[in-house]
């Protein structure tokens, strides 16, 4: 559902869920693969797309069981495992569109990619959550479809391009869940929130700008942003730090620009609790503002349930899968390391039995 106003009375402190949502919106940028042309690589002709698990990573799920988590049992190096049934799952979408379209069409692909991905999951036993950061030109299974909107099957692309079939809203966003839990062998996504690249000069004002220290060469896309120097961020200078890859000559791997993402959230969160004490207002605002470019599943009282836990449990890490990129025929490719997913996939969502 597109969010609609919050009242006071329905949302909670909501510092960790709007910076993680508005970091989101900030990174998705337009890097034109929407042109694409469809490549014949289509592995399924139909429903079937259960994700292939690696030799060492063998999942069994008990066709009895009651739970979507009881008895999903795996194989993993020698040692039997099982699914957690004590988190929660929560996938932040950045699109690299500007504005929502005021109501979802009934064509069967939009202008819309997932450029940044972030899957939060919620450790509700030891009251800790971590972030993992997907890489948007991760190669992996999306979900195909037809001129008439019929599925098709899995074809491998960039995972940002899961986004792009459908209206650009609640079936896109289901879509973008698919790509992401296939590529971490069926994990569950519990919830998802998807935001705009036009929330992240407007949420960085509300916060009374972020100060980073410049790493990258800006020369010739922002010279206010001087490699070396700590920068105080206003308005689209802080979408420009968030956003900016194929302008820079050092930077077309995507990897360079990860690193400022994560380097954006930690100094947004310290200035989000500064806004906090400040302004005992600021979350009822800053819906308010965010709300016209955010579409998600959850309803206000799941929102205000995991806006809590932001705040109640301690963050871990922000979790980066390896692999490598490549140059492919038109656009950057990055293949994750198998083995390392495994064992961050086991560590994450399983335990052993």
């Amino acid at each position: 559902m597109k969010m609609k106003k919050l009242s006071k009375k329905n949302i909670g402190m909501a510092a960790a869920v709007i910076g993680v949502v508005v970091l989101a919106a900030g990174v998705a940028v337009y890097t034109h693969i929407r042109d694409y042309e469809d490549p014949s690589g289509v592995t399924s002709e139909g429903p079937a797309e259960s994700s292939p698990a690696a030799p060492t990573f063998q999942q069994t799920v008990d066709p009895d069981s009651e739970s979507p988590t009881a008895d999903r049992l795996i194989l993993y190096d020698g040692v039997e495992y099982r699914y957690r049934d004590d988190i929660d799952t929560l996938l932040v979408i950045g699109t690299d569109d500007f504005e929502l379209e005021q109501e979802e069409t009934s064509t069967h692909r939009n202008n819309s990619q997932s450029d940044l991905l972030l899957v939060v999951v919620f450790d509700n036993t030891n009251k800790t959550y971590r972030i993992i950061q997907i890489n948007r030109d991760t190669m992996t299974g999306i979900r195909k479809y037809d001129a008439y909107g019929q599925y098709v099957g899995i074809v491998n692309l960039q995972i940002a391009l899961s986004h792009t079939y459908g209206t650009g809203g609640q079936d896109s966003c289901r879509d973008t869940v698919y790509a992401v839990s296939r590529l971490l062998y069926d994990s569950d996504i519990n919830n998802y929130v998807s935001v705009t690249m036009s929330a992240v000069p407007i949420f960085n004002d509300l916060v009374g700008g972020v100060d980073v220290l410049i790493e990258d060469n800006f020369e010739g896309v922002d010279d206010t942003l001087v490699m070396g120097q700590t920068v105080h961020l206003q308005g689209d200078h802080a979408l420009t730090f968030v956003r900016s890859r194929m302008s820079m000559t050092d930077d077309a791997t995507n990897i360079a620009r990860m690193r400022r993402q994560r380097t954006y959230i930690v100094a947004l969160m310290e200035a989000l609790g500064e806004a906090f004490d400040a302004d005992p207002d600021f979350e009822l605002r800053a819906f308010s503002a965010l709300s016209d470019y955010m579409v998600t599943d959850m309803t206000t009282d799941r929102l205000e349930e995991l806006t809590d836990r932001f705040n109640e449990y301690g963050e871990e890490a922000i979790i980066v899968p390896e692999g490598t990129s490549v140059e492919g025929d038109r656009f950057m490719e990055f293949y994750v390391d198998e083995d390392a997913l495994q064992a961050m996939v086991v560590d994450t969502f399983y335990e052993p039995t």
